[in-house]
This record gives C-alpha cells, structure tokens and sequence, in this order.
C-alpha cells in the first residue's frame, strides 16, 4: 500500500516486503482478495525472510508488531533510528515535520527517532497492528483500512507533495 501512496511523489524510493518468519511463498489467499477490492494487485507477490543485508540498504524499516520491530534490531541494532512501528512513524513524524525536500529519509528518520520519549525503541502497544492470518474476511479488510489509513499519512510525511 506504501508503494501506491508514494506514486507521483517527489521520492525515488525502492518499497520492498520481508516478514520475520520463515514463511517462503505466495501471499494468503485472503490477503490477496482483499487488496484487490482496494486496487491493489498482490497476486504475484512472493514472500523473503529478513536479513541483514535488507535491514543495512533499507533507509526506513517499517514494522507491524513489537516483536517485528525486535527482529529487526536483532538483525541490525543500528537500525534502531531508522526502525518504526507504523502509526509510530505517523504520530512521532507529525512532532518532528514532514522532511523537508533535500533531507536524506534516512537523515529524516534519524530525527524521528531521536523524538521518541527516553530515545530508545520499545514500541507502544496502541502503534502493534494486529497480522489478520487465521482472521475472518472482515478483519483483513478492517486490517487494510488501517494500513491504508497510515501509509499514505506515511507517504505525506516523507514525500509531501
């Protein structure tokens, strides 16, 4: 959904998917209906563990859960000023700005980060958005109206029109 915010913004950006499990496949069958319905095409959308290598390159890591913001720093601890629980990013952007046109997102990031309360990362419960799998229908699609709703808040603080 990030990468459909950011279309047609001022941000050459690579938006990639890892997941903190070994879960090696096609996106659920669920999941897939459901971006549908919202014009999004995931059906050739093929999971990749996370690595290290993927949490170095990534200027901006965003996490659903504690535990998968956890995994990453297990990978990487210095992503810890890059690394945001969604509604996280969303809600401390808003204290810091929208990054200006010019400042590296990663450099953004870094100033995001440093406004979390006590500087270290922990992740509020109320930022976790719960993964849907084994769910009902109507809580994927509650589950990608949030998501929605935060990517493109996500999208206007890193690249405001």
């Amino acid at each position: 959904m990030l990468r459909a915010h950011l279309t047609g913004r001022p941000l050459d950006a690579t938006v990639q998917s890892a997941g903190t499990l070994a879960w090696d496949g096609a996106a659920h069958h669920a999941a897939v209906e459901v971006l549908h319905e919202r014009g999004v095409d995931l059906s050739g959308h093929t999971s990749q563990p996370l690595s290290g290598a993927l949490v170095a390159d990534a200027d901006l890591v965003l996490a659903m859960a504690r535990t998968h913001l956890w995994g990453v720093l297990a990978h990487d601890p210095d992503a810890e000023a890059r690394t945001f629980l969604l509604p996280e990013l969303v809600r401390l952007g808003r204290v810091v700005g929208a990054r200006p046109a010019g400042e590296s997102v990663r450099g953004w990031a870094a100033r995001v980060a440093a406004a979390r309360p006590g500087g270290r990362v922990a992740g509020r419960p109320e930022d976790e958005v719960a993964d849907p799998l084994g769910e009902p229908f109507t809580v994927f699609r509650a589950t990608a109206a949030r998501l929605d709703d935060v990517t493109a808040q996500i999208a206007e603080l890193v690249a405001p029109l």
